[in-house]
């Protein structure tokens, strides 16, 4: 019986040390935020907003190093709505533990900002996947100009 090797990422050195480096920050911010006590998993609090942020940026890279059969622009999209799902789910699970913790409902202006964190963390790293990887690859091309060339193509 002979096994074949799967490949589970399919990413480029540089776009791996992003992702690398985004989650070890996280890590550090989260221990930080719970050594100073500043982390509680039943209210969503300002921090909270900025663990949802850090963390759709983690969740949308480890997306995008993922081997996935899409082209890499809607690859980008679809870590988008990860991160959302996931932090959605998240700020869900945060409401239902409160409600039955204290029998307090959060703010819905701060459940509402836990989901644009998300969104606004998968369009950071859209553009910077797009600036880092995209870019590169349009530019390497030579098929394609940049917006403000003065290289035009024959008419036929």
């Amino acid at each position: 019986m002979t096994f074949t090797a799967q490949r589970l990422l399919d990413t480029t050195p540089r776009w791996l040390s992003i992702t690398l480096v985004s989650s070890s920050s996280a890590l550090l911010i989260s221990g930080v935020g719970f050594l100073l006590n500043l982390f509680d998993p039943f209210n969503i609090t300002p921090f909270t907003l900025l663990l949802h942020l850090i963390w759709a940026i983690v969740v949308s890279s480890w997306v995008l190093n993922l081997k996935v059969k899409l082209p890499p622009e809607k690859k980008a999209l679809l870590a988008i709505g990860v991160a959302v799902a996931v932090g959605s789910m998240w700020g869900a699970v945060q409401q239902w533990a409160a409600y039955l913790e204290a029998g307090i409902v959060n703010d819905i202006t701060l459940v509402a900002g836990a989901v644009a964190m998300d969104a606004v963390g998968g369009l950071v790293v859209y553009i910077l996947y797009h600036l880092n990887i995209l870019g590169r690859k349009i530019g390497s091309s030579g098929s394609r100009s940049s917006p403000g060339s003065a290289h035009t193509s024959p008419s036929p």
